[in-house]
């Protein structure tokens, strides 16, 4: 044998081991993915998407609102006669900041109401306790600064002498993009041959809903004005439970007292319990929803390629459907008569 096939056989051999060894990190990629979605035997992941970089926008927004309500304060704001109207409201609210920071604290929980009163993607419980965690700092450090006062100590319990609105604004800030990047990175669906899969890996790892296609009655898509202008859409699989759905259509009445009140209830307590009622409805009101809120727990939120994704659904959603059972067995049974 000569050289020249010594060499060729060798370079066919070399070749044949790189082949057999370039595939080695697709399969623990996809051994991960099984691992994380809880695959059965025989089921493969035909697609696997997480909601687009975009999708929670409004979240970044909220923490741009937090950044510049503090720099508002900040600023030295000198007014004059000439100025507008918005000069001398911040004129004032920074008098009233003068006496424990009560300015920014309205500021700030007129911003936590009016994001709770949109009733919007960024209304829910956790926003809302974020938000009023920040606009209520300033009152807790007064607070420790008082009981020091009172235990006649040099500094209380929390290491800050002053409330400096540019760091806390900076810190309010990031931590809050860091939640919310954090909470978006924690969703992952998967389309399987046997059903959908969404799940949530955030404080409890695998936490999600697995559907079979033969359980989905309908294949929708939810697309905003945000969608369409960064190019992701939101797929719904509806199995007419209406759990990918949250329906937020909330708002607050408050009823009138019956006329059959006790004899000791005068005139100024029924006031008195009249105001607080008006109090309590004005605070805790909420506008009503006539559209549904997808819910990114149990739905394809704010995914880019969706068109592909959407098509892959409807194809798998047909096969596993009664007319496509039947459509294969027409098949085989016209292969068989061949």
């Amino acid at each position: 044998m000569s050289d020249e096939e010594l060499s060729s056989e060798t370079a066919e051999e070399s070749n044949s081991t790189l082949e057999t060894e370039e595939p080695t990190e697709p399969v623990s990629n996809s051994n991960s993915l099984i691992e994380k979605f809880r695959l059965t035997g025989d089921e493969e992941i035909l697609k696997d998407v997480k909601p687009s970089i975009f999708a929670f926008v409004p979240m970044y927004i909220v923490s741009l609102i937090i950044l510049g309500a503090h720099m508002l304060f900040a600023i030295d704001w000198d007014a004059s006669s000439d100025d507008n109207f918005l000069v001398k409201t911040m004129v004032f609210l920074i008098e009233l900041s003068d006496i424990g920071e009560i300015g920014f604290v309205l500021v700030m929980l007129g911003v936590a109401w009016f994001n709770r009163m949109l009733n919007g993607t960024t209304s829910g419980k956790w926003t809302t306790i974020f938000l009023l965690i920040v606009a209520l700092t300033p009152p807790v450090l007064r607070l420790d600064d008082f009981i020091a006062w009172i235990m006649n100590k040099d500094s209380g319990f929390i290491p800050l002498d002053e409330f400096s609105y540019s760091l806390f604004g900076i810190f309010w800030a990031t931590l809050f993009t860091l939640f919310t990047v954090f909470y978006q990175r924690s969703f992952h669906y998967a389309i399987t041959n046997h059903r959908v899969i969404f799940t949530q890996h955030l404080i409890i790892p695998g936490d999600g809903r697995r559907i079979l296609f033969d359980n989905i009655n309908e294949i929708r898509t939810q697309r905003t004005m945000l969608g369409a202008m960064f190019g992701y859409n939101t797929i719904i699989c509806d199995t007419g439970s209406q759990l990918g759905i949250g329906e937020d259509a909330m708002s607050v009445s408050v009823g009138t007292a019956g006329g059959n009140s006790g004899e000791s209830t005068n005139a100024e307590g029924q006031v008195t319990k009249s105001l607080f009622k008006k109090m309590f409805a004005f605070i805790t009101y909420q506008r009503s929803r006539k559209i549904d809120l997808p819910d990114p727990r149990f739905s394809f939120f704010c995914i880019t390629n969706w068109k592909s994704i959407e098509q892959l659904l409807n194809e798998m959603h047909q096969r596993h459907s009664q007319s496509g059972i039947l459509n294969d067995l027409k098949d085989q049974i016209a292969e068989s008569q061949d």
